[in-house]
């Protein structure tokens, strides 16, 4: 995926199951507008843990535009050092706690993360921004 991009549709997965889940996917919304223009958020809404017990999430989903001279690789390492930053470390990891989730499902029409986008926690948000 090392590519030279000039301006690139992304929509983005984002998720919390811990501490104040809706500041995290609010202030995760806000970090993100600031590295992406034209950016659309859906509201913030609950959903069932999936894939293992515990806390339900709070999640959105995002689309802005990236405009940046550099690699979409780049960009995706960024949004995982502000996982990390939030908390998501090893250890959280290893307890199934997730302070923010920030996935790249899809680049323009191109499904990166077929699971994510099937899923009902990315496609209740990805309909209230298409408009379905």
């Amino acid at each position: 995926m090392k590519q030279k991009v000039q301006s690139l549709e992304l929509v983005i997965g984002l998720g919390a199951n811990c501490g104040d889940r809706r500041s995290g996917v609010a202030e995760a919304i806000e970090w993100l507008r600031k590295r992406l223009s034209a950016v659309r958020a859906s509201r913030i809404y609950e959903t069932p843990p999936y894939g293992h017990v515990g806390t339900p999430y709070m999640n959105a989903v995002v689309i802005g535009i990236y405009t940046q001279i550099d690699s979409l690789d780049d960009f995706e390492r960024e949004c995982k050092r502000y996982e990390i930053e939030c908390g998501r470390d090893e250890f959280a990891r290893s307890q199934n706690l997730v302070p923010i989730d920030i996935d790249i499902v899809m680049v323009g029409k191109e499904i990166l993360r077929p699971a994510d986008f099937n899923r009902s926690f990315f496609q209740i948000g990805y309909k209230q921004l298409i408009g379905e």
